[in-house]
């Protein structure tokens, strides 16, 4: 019973773990976006707001990736 139990955790931690990595990945693709280079003809006030973009995703995947790496260690595959 108790072995059931902690399969259904297990599970559990599978799927929250999966729907981070997504939402990992998504914050991936948007900081791509705003390192692929400088817009031609850029204001400098839209130069500091890409750069606190940018700074905001990188801080977000950071938070991610420690979420996930806790959710793992909680739950591990016994």
């Amino acid at each position: 019973m108790a072995s059931l139990k902690y399969q259904v955790l297990i599970e559990m931690r599978d799927n929250i773990i999966d729907y981070l990595e997504k939402e990992k990945g998504i914050n991936e693709d948007a900081l791509k976006a705003y390192e692929d280079g400088p817009i031609k003809d850029s204001t400098e006030e839209i130069k500091v707001m890409r750069e606190r973009e940018r700074i905001k995703l990188r801080d977000r995947i950071f938070e991610l990736k420690r979420h996930i790496e806790v959710i793992k260690r909680m739950y591990p595959n016994e």
